[in-house]
């Protein structure tokens, strides 16, 4: 009898434990489907109304208050000097990762400028190849010869659509109605290709570095790992976030560090935080894999927000692409 109630509790908390984590894994699609279109939100006049530095820093402190707090509640702490000099040295490897992801998550926002939100999310794709790749020369993780077919599959299936949407013209059709901007076509302007090569290469590099970070060190806490991390992550965003402010600002009154917010840009710093907290689980005791499901995933959130939001019409390049994309998808992660 005893036995059999220890079965049940144990399955219940394993199906509630399985719920929680596919609650997690569709909140972060929806977070990362929804980041270009809400950053295209937060445009004026073809320039994005805020400072990304000042948006990061809010996104990584919250991220440290949130740890810091967690770190405190879930273990008593006894501060000395030794301890303190013990954990500063462990945190030297966490500003690698911090750095990357400060040069990745600025660039990310400015990257919307040259395309529009369904092309940088297809184009994001890219992360897959680069992140596959270090995952090789890092993780040393092996590839069979159908996962490298894919992988070529899915660059050039990137590759056709960015050559087919590239435009040269840098005034793209868009009109603004009821404060909305609506985005009539596809589109892609020059610098955007490089930019996204650059983010994909940083993004991959970032992802694989900092799961191995967290994984070097299994056996220490999540939350003291993430103080590490969020600490160089706040301090990295906050000097330019400052020196922006006080560029920008005439006098002392001037000073606001939330010149150009909206309820867009907040709606983009409480999905980031959420979806940094959430991703720093799945490196630490799952995959970067399931970040790729996550970021696969993501485009069809992409294209109906886009089509709904922005009216925006898809073209042909995008067919072609998303069916090469889905079939490179299908052929990396079959067994």
């Amino acid at each position: 009898m005893t036995d059999n109630l220890l079965n049940i509790k144990q399955r219940t908390k394993i199906s509630s434990n399985s719920i929680l984590f596919c609650v997690l894994i569709v909140f972060q699609t929806i977070a990362y489907g929804s980041y270009s279109v809400l950053v295209h939100l937060c445009e004026k006049d073809g320039m994005i109304t805020f400072s990304s530095a000042t948006m990061n820093f809010f996104i990584e402190f919250i991220k440290l208050l949130f740890s810091f707090n967690a770190f405190i509640c879930s273990k008593r702490i006894h501060l000395n000097t030794i301890q303190i000099l013990s954990w500063f040295k462990q945190s030297i490897f966490y500003s690698i990762s911090a750095f990357l992801y400060f040069l990745n998550n600025n660039l990310a926002v400015h990257i919307q400028i040259h395309m529009d939100p369904t092309s940088y999310q297809i184009l994001s794709h890219f992360k897959i190849f680069t992140t596959a790749i270090l995952y090789r020369l890092i993780m040393k993780k092996h590839l069979t010869k159908q996962q490298w077919f894919a992988l070529i599959l899915l660059f050039f299936g990137g590759l056709t659509y960015s050559l087919g949407t590239f435009k040269n013209s840098p005034l793209i059709p868009m009109t603004i109605t009821n404060s909305t901007v609506v985005i009539r076509e596809m589109y892609i302007r020059p610098l955007g290709i490089s930019m996204i090569a650059i983010y994909c290469t940083l993004s991959g590099f970032a992802g694989v570095y900092n799961e191995w970070i967290l994984k070097r060190n299994y056996s220490e806490s999540l939350h003291l790992q993430n103080i590490f991390l969020y600490s160089y992550g706040t301090f990295l965003n906050l000097i330019p976030a400052i020196s922006i402010v006080i560029a920008n600002s005439k006098t002392i009154k001037d000073v606001n560090l939330f010149h150009g917010f909206t309820v867009y840009t907040w709606l983009l710093v409480i999905t980031q935080v959420l979806n940094g907290l959430i991703m720093s689980i799945i490196m630490k005791y799952f995959s970067n894999i399931i970040r790729l499901f996550i970021i696969s995933f993501s485009l069809v959130i992409a294209a109906f927000l886009s089509f709904f939001i922005f009216h925006i019409h898809f073209n042909t390049y995008f067919f072609i692409s998303m069916v090469t994309m889905v079939c490179a998808l299908s052929l990396y992660y079959t067994n």
